[in-house]
């Protein structure tokens, strides 16, 4: 073994040794090569990466104006609170209960880290001792594997909660049942359920929890002294289910409402809520996470872990500025779920052109489809294949079903908001011819 390797720990070694996610390494030769109309008519689309391109460039011109503008005040170039600067905290909080919660939300409930990773990194750490079980219904993003156990040794369970899309209830795929069942089968294993984590609009199905279901839930979870943490990463994210061309796919949709509200009302020391400014404010590269918790303990714990994971002061404060304009946020949240409706309306009827099965989203940035029909084998091996060759062939970068915890193969997500929506436009023509023609000249087995 190479000495570079060799004198790390187990845990370093692994990691020097095996990619982040698996379509890091594609990701990155793609990236390399973006299609442009003109300069490169022959490059790659990067469909794999939850990146909001639709509105990066009047989040850009807004933050510029702000440091333009602005005069940075002096607590900047100082040390703040390990939750987060308290003006920035106020701002944040005022923002969430008008916009996003819905609800009152006091800033001593919540608390700042680098990004969504460190807020979920930070509550696993609080939560979880080495070998407790986090489970999470699949699929769900691949990351959360890492972030919840790399560092705390806690352990994900995938939940299978239906196996064809049809299966799944629009309501939200996790039913009490469901947890009964996985409860008693980790405690017959000698394992402790401690978390159960859902997303809201979900990754990668785009499905959104309703009201009713998150109640149902959170008081299964009380009674059985399991925290539960709702992810409303792409809470403002959401598709407008009355365009004609999509409202078909919406027969049944019941009221949603934010976890937060449902935290209000049961004022329970095992709820609690992610939220980002990654996606729906299309700055993923500031890292800016909040937690929102009404348990004053486990508040105290996580300001006390945050140490190494504290947003810059710099970055606390363009974003105060940019959310204390209120007509900007007002007009960007419909600006932004316009733009989110026309490319995935885009997407999903070219799916419909091959017959593809996906899941009807309410919001978030992707597509969950089945792509199942093309496949030459039926296994981990197959899917790798036929991801790798829609590629090669298209160009277009799919995110590979590997990692999302789901036991059916050929399920591929696409990511709508990573390209601007001309771009999607060939992107997606060209898979569909590709596919089209892959179909009449090959004989899936």
């Amino acid at each position: 073994m190479n000495d570079a390797v060799s004198n790390l720990s187990s845990k370093g070694k692994k990691l020097a040794k095996n990619a982040a996610r698996v379509d890091f390494e594609v990701f990155m030769e793609a990236s390399q090569n973006l299609y442009g109309p003109d300069e490169n008519p022959n490059g790659a689309f990067p469909l794999n990466v939850a990146e909001n391109q639709l509105m990066a460039s009047e989040i850009r011109d807004r933050l510029n104006a702000v440091l333009v503008q602005g005069n940075i005040p002096d607590w900047v170039l100082n040390y703040t609170h390990l939750l987060g600067n308290p003006e920035v905290r106020e701002t944040i909080s005022g923002f969430m209960e008008t916009e996003l919660c819905k609800c009152p939300i006091s800033p001593e409930s919540i608390g700042l880290s680098a990004g969504a990773s460190a807020i979920i990194e930070v509550t696993a750490f609080v939560l979880t001792d080495p070998g407790d079980v986090v489970v999470i219904p699949a699929p769900s993003y691949p990351m959360y594997t890492n972030d919840l156990g790399l560092k705390t040794g806690a352990e994900r369970f995938n939940l299978q909660t239906h196996h064809q899309l049809e299966e799944m209830p629009a309501q939200g795929p996790v039913t009490t049942a469901l947890l009964d069942t996985v409860h008693k089968e980790l405690t017959a294993k000698g394992k402790r359920f401690k978390i159960l984590l859902l997303t809201t609009p979900d990754n990668p199905t785009g499905i959104v929890y309703e009201a009713e279901t998150l109640r149902d839930i959170a008081r299964w979870c009380e009674r059985h002294h399991v925290h539960m943490v709702v992810n409303e990463i792409y809470g403002l994210s959401k598709i407008d289910l009355e365009d004609e061309v999509l409202r078909a796919d919406y027969p049944n949709s019941g009221a949603s409402v934010s976890f937060a509200k449902i935290m209000r009302e049961m004022d329970s020391a095992y709820l609690h809520m992610w939220y980002a400014l990654s996606k729906d404010f299309a700055m993923s590269g500031l890292r800016v996470g909040v937690v929102h918790s009404l348990n004053p303990g486990f508040m105290k714990a996580f300001e006390n872990a945050n140490v190494p994971h504290l947003v810059s002061n710099l970055t606390q404060w363009a974003i105060g500025e940019l959310l204390k304009d209120v007509d900007f946020v007002k007009a960007y949240i419909p600006k932004n779920r316009k733009h989110l409706t026309k490319s995935y309306r885009l997407v999903v009827t070219h799916l419909r052109k091959n017959e593809i099965p996906y899941v009807a989203a309410k919001g978030s940035f992707f597509v969950w489809a089945d792509f199942s029909k093309y496949l030459s084998a039926h296994t981990d091996a197959g899917q790798e294949k036929l991801w790798l060759e829609i590629y090669r062939n298209t160009g277009v970068l799919l995110t590979p079903g590997e990692g999302f915890g789901h036991e059916k193969k050929g399920m591929f997500r696409i990511v709508f908001t990573a390209v601007p929506f001309s771009y999607l436009s060939v992107a997606m023509e060209r898979l569909t011819i590709y596919l089209k023609d892959r179909l009449e000249n090959t004989t899936p087995q």
